[in-house]
């Protein structure tokens, strides 16, 4: 692609000979820009896309809190530990069979919720799970293979036969059970019981089995089947993680409403892995209903019908997820200065002085301006919304009433998550405004009497913005809510 992009270049460089030399100045520009941005994806590092999710602003505090949204499937195809063999029976009968049965279960679980980041205290962590975002569901098939055994006497003759019931089964035996929950299913956790009716699963003449090896045989072999089937997952933990596999500081989370933390040391943003943990756990109980009957000569013989149940040994298999990477954007303020000295203002007059609001963050960054209260210090605009990688200019006037020197602190607090408040120490003196001499002032008497006249009244209206010559609502509007790339 880069290769094509060059192409595109040269080919657009030919087509603007034709132009006149400013016309193909502003062409190839925007060409280059266009080729640019087709580039920009694959310069961009693998890292930057690297997460699953992206955390967006909280619905009910979309200053302080953080959310990505996490889902997590997992299936696999389990042999339960029931491959029984039941032996030959019935003991001591001159029909027996010996039956064999393995079960598998091929289980899935999905799971869904989210991650959320919330301060001031930073970074408090939660796992809120999603309304009805679980998925439980198990399908479970058999195996069985059967022998038989003849021992019986006619007529003073002994048949004796022993071999393999081959059979095709008349059904394909499988239970399927799912069901939906608010996940992450939390102990107790998610029941899954299922119970099938009793199934022909096969029924072949043992004529055509052992008809070779006993002339003139006859009879069947059935077997019926029936399960009970009980599968339960449970969340144990959701493990969330640092980027170097570290668990965080605050730990796991182990119950729906378990709090967590990480330790945030500031930046544009935080990447956690998230990862739920548990376990299946299954339990049942298969029914095998075997019939064998067999004629020679005139002669019956059969095996009573008899349920042999067999108990699904405990099996229970951890469940452990794929890790999900969230991406959560953070505000974070800097300040290009911490002292600000107006020096020697006349009183009456003002000076205004600018501080640099930095948003280096990758989140809306949210700033109330304060002051302890001196009325010479005022603030352009004490509310601002500073956008990601933004800087905006703070005006800050210093308009002494009075002569003296003056110290204020100005309170910034915003919703940056490690330095929620900043301050900024504000200072100026006031110095008097001298007296001017009329021309037509009479030289004082000698008795000391004097013909002064009284200065002009301090500006009231606009405070120290007025006296500075600025308004108020312009400085708020081109300084304060400026903002230019940082």
């Amino acid at each position: 692609m880069v290769i094509a992009i060059m192409r595109s270049l040269q080919s657009g460089d030919a087509v603007l000979a034709a132009f006149s030399p400013a016309r193909r100045r502003r062409a190839r520009a925007l060409l280059y820009t266009a080729c640019a941005a087709a580039a920009l994806p694959l310069l961009v590092p693998a890292a930057a896309s690297a997460y699953d999710s992206l955390a967006a602003p909280c619905p009910g505090d979309p200053l302080m809190c953080e959310r990505g949204a996490v889902a997590f499937q997992r299936t696999e195809a389990i042999p339960l530990e029931l491959d029984f063999e039941t032996g030959w029976v019935p003991p001591s009968s001159p029909l027996q069979v010996n039956l064999r049965a393995a079960v598998y279960a091929n289980t899935q679980v999905s799971l869904s919720g989210a991650l959320e980041a919330s301060w001031p205290e930073a970074l408090s962590l939660t796992a809120p799970g999603a309304e009805g975002g679980g998925d439980f569901s198990c399908d479970y098939g058999l195996d069985v293979s059967a022998q038989g055994r003849v021992s019986v006497s006619v007529l003073g003759q002994d048949f004796d036969w022993t071999g393999d019931i081959p059979y095709v089964p008349q059904i394909d035996f499988q239970v399927h059970t799912r069901d939906k929950f608010d996940a992450w299913g939390w102990d107790p956790g998610i029941t899954l019981a299922s119970s099938t009716d009793l199934q022909r699963l096969a029924s072949v003449s043992v004529g055509d089995i052992i008809g070779g090896s006993i002339p003139g045989i006859d009879g069947r072999f059935e077997l019926d089947v029936a399960m009970d089937v009980t599968a339960r997952y449970v969340t144990h933990r959701v493990a969330i993680e640092t980027l170097d596999q570290a668990t965080v500081s605050g730990g796991d989370i182990t119950s729906e409403q378990g709090v967590s933390s990480t330790e945030y040391l500031g930046g544009p943003s935080v990447e956690l892995n998230v990862r739920p943990e548990g376990s299946v756990r299954y339990d049942g109980t298969l029914h095998l209903i075997p019939a064998f009957s067999v004629s020679l000569l005139g002669r019956e013989w059969s095996i009573p019908i008899a349920d042999i149940p067999l108990a699904f040994p405990l099996t229970e298999r951890a469940w452990v997820f794929e890790s999900e990477r969230v991406h959560v954007p953070l505000p974070d303020l800097a300040l290009d200065k911490q002292e600000i000295d107006f020096g020697a203002v006349e009183v009456g007059q003002a000076n205004v002085e600018l501080v640099r609001l930095s948003n280096a963050g990758e989140a809306l960054l949210d700033v109330a301006v304060t002051t302890d209260g001196a009325s010479s210090f005022e603030l352009a605009d004490p509310a601002l919304e500073i956008d990601p990688e933004t800087t905006v200019d703070f005006a800050i006037s210093f308009a002494p009433e009075t002569a003296g020197e003056f110290t204020a602190t100005l309170l910034v607090a915003s919703n940056d998550p490690d330095e929620p408040e900043q301050e900024i120490t504000v200072r100026g003196t006031g110095v008097a405004r001298p007296v001017e001499q009329p021309d037509d002032v009479e030289p004082a008497d000698q008795d000391g009497g004097c013909a002064c006249r009284a200065g002009a009244p301090r500006d009231g209206a606009g405070g120290g913005w007025a006296a500075a010559g600025l308004s108020l609502a312009a400085l708020a509007g081109g300084l304060g809510r400026r903002r230019r790339a940082a």
